[in-house]
């Protein structure tokens, strides 16, 4: 993953991998075939642990409202400083293979519906307890949540220092009510 995500699919060589993986090129063929096996294993990985890392925020706290800030508060901290400037695998491979990639774009889409999916039902919860406005649609917030949050790490990549990022997160969070 590490691999890719410095060079990109396109600009990663088979060395480069071997190396950055500590295989043979044997042991590289036997266990994945090639190296379009170890990008979509790789952003496979990279997906399921962004779901699983916010599902576990915004189950964390008794507070769904404080819980989306909390899961924002980990995007702050991952699109600040060296880690900020590397920007997201996600973002990257959707830039880099987008749209005429079709083993790439559903991976994609399915963990931004997914992400979606765990945003809407802390709304709900949150609405349930008076806390966000049971008014507003919970697929709609959701769906600017993480356009919010991806649209963070590609400033963040871009140099937006923290205080700039931190107010993106205050604004996006005022839209909750």
């Amino acid at each position: 993953m590490q691999v890719f995500w410095d060079r990109g699919y396109h600009d990663a060589s088979l060395p480069d991998l071997l190396e950055g993986m500590e295989l043979s090129r044997g042991s590289f063929y036997k266990a994945f075939v090639d190296k379009r096996g170890v990008y979509l294993r790789a952003l496979d990985a990279y997906i399921e642990d962004a779901v699983r890392s916010v599902g576990e925020t915004l189950h964390s706290n008794p507070s769904p409202k404080a819980a989306i800030r909390d899961a924002f508060s980990q995007q702050v901290d991952q699109a600040s400083g060296t880690e900020g400037l590397r920007g997201c695998f996600v973002v990257f491979a959707a830039v880099e293979m987008l749209p005429e990639d079709k083993e790439v774009a559903p991976r994609i889409s399915r963990l931004f519906r997914r992400l979606q999916d765990l945003y809407a039902a802390a709304i709900i919860r949150a609405q349930a307890l008076g806390e966000i406005d049971p008014g507003l649609d919970e697929r709609t917030l959701a769906r600017f949540l993480v356009c919010q949050i991806q649209g963070m790490r590609v400033l963040a990549k871009a140099g937006a220092d923290l205080v700039e990022t931190r107010a993106m997160v205050e604004l996006a969070l005022k839209a909750l009510g």
